[in-house]
């Protein structure tokens, strides 16, 4: 290795002298010495420079270098993890040069909840992710941008609308009828998670990953899928500055080569196969259309984006404002979506003591949504047009359909009854449904959400004595949401008689009171930081939805020109919350650490018997490299072991997509109606079982951890170990039929998820003009169902109609996919037109006979797979070069499993036309629907390139000739390359319909995966 430092150090600087003879002619004279840092240590590649000029030089692998300089002359001498020093020449000849030990980023401050503390000092997992370049990503939301950012959270595109939410899961899925997806936490304010649709990357400093339940617990009953904290940016003192930042992109959806059809590649395999044409196969080459539905339905996009932002202030008042507009047209047909944001930060030094701040969020989206499903439109033959032109409009069946014209919507039924031949001999039929045409399915509805959000807070903070301080703050977040959907006559083959309108809206406002000391003290080798304090919430919901039916035609979308209200439902609730909570940190030595933290949470929607729920938990750490033992070694700059143990809890029940918090404890009753005497009469009818003994899901976690930095910071990164048991699950437990219902909510059943995380950073290169860092980010999850009560072994499905079956057993994993397993297909000659239509296959496969009892049965079944990723990894490489940069993200997930339904829909599996001919098909008892077995189960694992960014810094005296303080343009792509496994056939391995944590990994086709490039434009005056 030091041969190695050595002889490359000397390379480098033959190199730089070769290439810069002005070094002699210049010289007055010749400047030697040795660096070193400060245990002694000689550091080898630091880079000399004189200062002002482009002549330099780097020590070698002893810490030596020579230069040339002259008497009025000052070398810089900088190095990575060290802080840079000036030294002027003057009359020496020779220089000993001790370098300090850069600890700033030992001391970078970590946000941890109702406070902060320094990074040198955590003793819990926790993951910093700064906004330096995630504002440069042409992404709709804040989440998206996050993918590949820290390890152990999974951020997976499960959802491909402009404006969706993707799924995030940190340290996997810990509820089997909860919500698994993570706090939101911004300044300091408990938001819902849809409220990152709202956020601008351009007003955001950091975000802080709270993984381990030590960390998370301070957030006590909401904190068992992990935190995330968001932190806006801030005024500081000085002149204001002006900045812009903006973005413009193209979008484009990743395809399926596997659901390509064609009626070419079609024909010749019929050809090769029997040696000619069937008559449906020249008649659909007669139309002459042979399109790829995907090219119709992903018709792609733009996405920008326009941010100004003002930050200044002075000694006292320090102010951020912001205000931004994005576009995203998304890759679907009818997709939009548009937003509209500000942001106010404020804070004012009233006096010494006295403090006060506000803050103010605004935000109005207005997003039209696809109203449509891929599987359902895709599997849409390719000879299909989407309109009929002159040419299409002859085979038109005119006895069935006289009216049609050119211009109208294209439905395969037009097609049928067509005298091939022209002499009567042979009527021909090609369609095979009923449907309308596929566009129209998207065309002729109109779906729109126009969420309104408001989020603010004023505090004030005031010393009360030296290191003691009492915070109060007052927030409030509301958001109304209104939503409309028009299903349109030309929408669906039944026309007017299915119209339909509907009109809903969702108001909800979010009240905060906390109030809270804090105490910061170091007294000679104790550093003590406490908080202490109490909050108070209530959310009052309000939500009403109507269904309007019955419309003549397209021109009339209110809800008064229905003939029938079809439904109309109000309805109303209010949730209080109160916690009180407190966390002591205190470091001896600055090494030796402890940390523990108390938060008691009291919720309405539980029962009198468990209103309140306790969640304690307590970490350490010791920083051995503070040791005397180590304090002159010349390698390890930092080392710490941490552990931490802790509870957390759960308190959103899930049904389907939908949260629920409306006191489930209770006996709830629902308007319906009842028979009495021959007569329907209204009524209200219990929907749950009583049970006041209802509580928190409780997550108990216990995470060893080690923290380090080598070589000076060229190495530096974490290793985590956790085992998280989720325990006093909401789950739905079988009972008696007697009681009205077969199942009721308890707290019953054991979730356990265990598994490793890795982060190594390196600094590879660094000098002057040349910087290049890696980080590689590793996680590992195991999920296992441990206790699952009465309902052990329970079978379920999402779909009656196409009923695959989830199994939930104890020893597995939640959701785990349940079938029979595949033996062989059927071969093409014992079923019924093979061709026809095109791109179908057989919707039944050979199954095997697992336990060779000679009968296909139940017991033949077992588990197939399951959703969730083996193993999660990202890379990234940063490279600056003079005034260029760089940045490179890969990004993978291995060993997660979807089942694609979109199979049965696209490849035709319900087509009765092509099913086995029973009169010749051997081994019919092994014969089983491809639906129930792992033919549609399918590898989700994928590698993609994320994120690809590079930009140009203009020169500082060119930026200014320009009146600007800086100025960078940029080109960046999203997902350019990404590849999935050969089974998949589907368009976004990510994509998941969502259900139920218990049917999780249900996947229709699904929404697509989609590439981006842009160009974009950083400036600041």
């Amino acid at each position: 290795m030091k041969r190695f430092l050595k002889t490359t150090s000397w390379v480098i600087v033959l190199f730089m002298m070769m290439s810069n003879p002005l070094l002699f002619a210049q010289q007055t004279q010749t400047i030697r010495g040795t660096i070193t840092g400060d245990f002694n240590e000689t550091i080898p590649g630091v880079t000399i420079r004189v200062k002002g000029t482009e002549l330099g030089a780097i020590s070698d692998a002893e810490g030596k270098f020579t230069i040339a300089a002259s008497p009025t002359d000052t070398l810089v001498f900088s190095f990575i993890g060290y802080v840079t020093q000036e030294v002027m020449v003057g009359n020496k000849t020779t220089l000993e040069v001790v370098l300090k030990t850069d600890v700033k980023e030992l001391d970078e401050v970590i946000v941890i909840g109702y406070g902060t503390e320094k990074k040198s000092h955590l003793t819990g997992a926790i993951s910093k992710v700064t906004n330096e370049n995630l504002d440069k990503l042409p992404v709709a939301r804040v989440d998206d941008a996050l993918v590949g950012q820290v390890s152990g959270v999974n951020i997976s595109s499960t959802e491909g609308e402009a404006g969706s939410a993707p799924t995030i899961r940190i340290r996997g899925t810990g509820s089997v009828s909860g919500s698994s997806s993570p706090l939101i936490v911004v300044d300091g304010l408990v938001v819902d998670e849809d409220y990152l649709s709202a956020l601008d990357m351009n007003s955001i400093e950091s975000f802080e990953v709270l993984k381990d339940a030590a960390s998370a617990a301070i957030y006590g009953s909401r904190g068992a899928n992990g935190v995330i904290i968001i932190t806006t940016k801030q005024g500081a003192a000085g002149d204001t500055k002006f900045s812009y930042n903006g973005y413009y992109g193209l979008k484009e959806a990743r395809q399926s080569d596997a659901y390509y059809f064609s009626i070419a590649e079609t024909a010749v395999a019929e050809m090769e196969a029997n040696g000619e044409l069937s008559d449906r196969t020249l008649y659909k080459q007669l139309i002459g259309v042979d399109r790829d539905w995907q090219d119709v339905i992903f018709d792609g996009g733009a996405i920008q984006s326009h941010s100004i932002t003002a930050r200044g202030g002075n000694d006292r008042t320090k102010f951020s404002t912001a205000l931004s507009y994005l576009h995203d047209e998304g890759v679907l047909l009818t997709d939009d979506f548009k937003r509209y944001t500000f942001n106010l930060n404020v804070e004012t030094q009233v006096s010494d003591n006295f403090k006060f701040g506000a803050r103010f969020s605004p935000s109005y989206s207005d997003r039209r949504r696809f109203d449509g499903s891929t599987h359902d439109i895709l599997r849409q033959t390719p000879w299909l047009p989407v309109y009929h032109d002159e040419n299409t409009i002859q085979f038109v069946d005119r006895n069935v359909y006289p009216d049609v014209q050119v211009g109208d919507y294209a439905l395969q039924r037009h097609f049928d009854n067509y005298d091939l031949y022209g002499d009567g001999s042979v009527l021909v039929d090609i369609s095979n449904t009923s449907n309308t045409n596929p566009a129209a399915k998207v065309l002729e509805r109109d779906r729109n959400d126009y969420k309104f959000k408001a989020y603010g807070q004023i505090f004030g903070e005031y010393k009360v004595l030296d290191g003691l301080k009492f915070r109060a703050v007052l927030a409030a977040d509301y958001q109304n949401t209104r939503r409309d959907r028009w299903q349109g006559v030309e929408s669906s083959r039944n026309g007017a008689a299915a119209t339909q309108y509907d009109l809903s809206s969702f108001n909800r406002i979010h009240l905060v009171s906390e109030n809270y000391f804090s105490y910061n003290k170091t007294i000679e080798d104790h550093e003590i930081s406490a908080v202490a304090g109490f909050s108070a919430e209530t959310w009052d919901t309000h939500a009403e939805s109507t269904t309007g039916t019955g419309y003549d035609s397209d021109l009339l979308r209110t809800l008064s020109a229905a003939t029938t209200i079809a439904s109309a439902t109000s309805t109303s609730y209010r949730e209080t919350f109160q916690s009180y909570f407190a966390r002591v940190n205190y470091a001896f030595d600055d090494k030796y650490l402890v940390s523990a933290s108390f938060r008691r949470d009291g919720s309405s929607i539980f029962g009198p018997n468990n209103k309140y729920g306790n969640f304690p938990a307590i970490s350490a750490g010791w920083r051995i490299s503070e040791e005397a033992f180590l304090s002159n070694n010349s390698i390890v700059d930092e080392l710490k072991v941490r552990a931490s143990y802790g509870f957390t809890g759960n308190k959103t029940l899930q049904t389907g997509n939908v949260l629920v918090d409306n006191y489930p404890y209770l006996s709830l009753m629902s308007p319906g109606t009842a028979v009495t005497d021959a007569s329907l009469i209204a009524s209200y009818q219990a929907i749950n079982i009583a049970n006041p003994d209802l509580k928190w899901e409780r997550s108990e976690e216990f995470n060893p951890g080690l923290d380090f930095s080598l070589f000076n910071g060229v190495l530096s990164g974490s290793l985590d170990y956790y085992i998280r048991t989720s325990d006093q699950l909401l789950l739905n437990n079988p009972v008696s039929t007697t009681t009205g219902f077969s199942n009721a909510l308890v707290n019953l059943g054991e979730v356990e998820n265990s598994g490793v995380e890795v982060e190594f950073r390196t600094r590879n290169v660094s000098n002057e003009t040349f910087e290049w860092n890696t980080t590689l980010l590793v996680s590992k999850n195991k999920n296992e169902l441990k206790n699952f009560g009465e309902a052990n072994g329970q079978i379920q499905n999402v779909d009656s109609k196409r009923a695959a079956e989830w199994i939930n057993l104890e020893g597995n994993p939640i959701s785990s996919f349940y079938g029979w397993v595949v033996d062989r297909d059927i071969p093409l000659e014992y079923l019924n037109n093979p061709y026809h239509p095109v791109g179908g296959e057989a919707q039944d496969v050979y199954v095997k006979d697992l336990n060779g009892d000679g009968i296909i049965d139940d017991d033949d079944k077992t588990i197939i797979g399951n959703p969730y990723p083996d193993l999660i990894w990202s890379m990234i490489n940063a490279v600056s070069y003079k005034n260029w940069d760089l940045s490179i993200m890969i990004q993978g997930s291995h060993g997660a499993e979807v089942r694609n339904m979109g199979d049965q829909y696209l490849f035709n599996h319900f087509n009765s036309s092509q099913d086995f001919d029973p009169s010749i098909t051997p081994d019919q008892e092994f014969i089983r629907e491809k639906i129930f077995t792992n033919d549609i189960v399918q590898d989700a694992s994928y590698i993609a390139i994320r994120n690809i960014t590079l930009g140009y810094n203009f020169p500082s005296s060119l930026a200014g000739k320009l009146k600007m303080n800086s100025l960078r343009v940029y080109a960046s792509g999203q997902n350019l390359f990404y590849w999935t496994a050969d089974d998949y056939t589907g368009f976004n391995p990510e994509s998941i319909y969502s259900t139920s944590p218990t049917t999780w990994g249900y996947q229709r086709a699904g929404s697509p995966i989609f590439g981006t490039v842009s160009l974009g434009i950083n400036l600041e005056f």
